[in-house]
């Protein structure tokens, strides 16, 4: 079931659009937050396949929650404003690499409008799906991992560092270097964040493949995966 994320502080817009989402036959979840900075940590610590993103936030403007996004996945986002002058529409699929622009308008067919955009959205990014061996498979688009056939559940971060290691089989990643995978200016992690994120990666591939050794330490130096 598509997880929607929802970023719209308008009480009753975001109750109509949730009430369609969740009403809809094809029985999407929503989530829906009215602040930014919420819907960035409910971004971070959750799986979410489509972003539903309004500009004008209380705490902090749209187009800055989706550049932080940017820099952390390549996730479906859609702006949904009440601003329909083309240079915002330009501003948000170029400028900001948004992927659709609607304007938010009064009517009970504004949230099928929305729905159908999903919809379609989420047709064109599920094909992408890139196998990376037998074990391991990428999704490019959705920024997800699947471990043999079962779709992982991961932090950006965590995402970040296992695609890192699956793209590059067999070789030694020091943490200085799966740090940079990561890295965003926000914080000051340290490379000792590293062993953390690897510790949290092996826990959960280990409900998948409780002998699991994919994840290989090497003592001093750093990490790797072998297959």
């Amino acid at each position: 079931m598509p997880n929607i994320l929802l970023v719209e502080d308008d009480k009753g817009i975001a109750e109509g659009i949730i009430f369609a989402l969740e009403n809809d036959y094809d029985s999407f979840k929503a989530h829906c937050c009215a602040m930014g900075n919420d819907a960035l940590d409910y971004f971070n610590n959750n799986d979410v396949d489509l972003i539903l993103l309004d500009i004008g936030l209380p705490d902090i403007d749209g187009f800055d929650v989706l550049r932080i996004i940017r820099k952390q996945s390549n996730i479906p986002v859609i702006i949904l404003t009440a601003r329909g002058e083309s240079e915002d529409q330009v501003l948000a699929l170029e400028g900001h690499e948004a992927d659709d622009y609607v304007v938010k308008k009064s009517g009970s067919d504004s949230p099928r409008i929305i729905i159908a955009k999903i919809k379609a959205l989420l047709r064109r990014t599920k094909p992408s799906v890139k196998k990376t061996n037998s074990v391991f498979s990428f999704n490019e688009a959705l920024q997800t991992l699947s471990f043999k056939g079962q779709a992982l559940s991961l932090t950006p971060a965590e995402c970040k560092i296992l695609a890192h290691l699956v793209k590059h089989p067999n070789q030694v990643f020091t943490r200085k270097i799966l740090l940079s995978v990561i890295h965003d200016k926000q914080t000051g992690s340290d490379e000792a964040t590293i062993n953390t994120h690897i510790k949290s990666i092996r826990k959960t591939l280990g409900k998948i493949d409780q002998e699991n050794k994919y994840i290989t330490t090497h003592r001093g130096i750093g990490y790797s995966l072998i297959l």
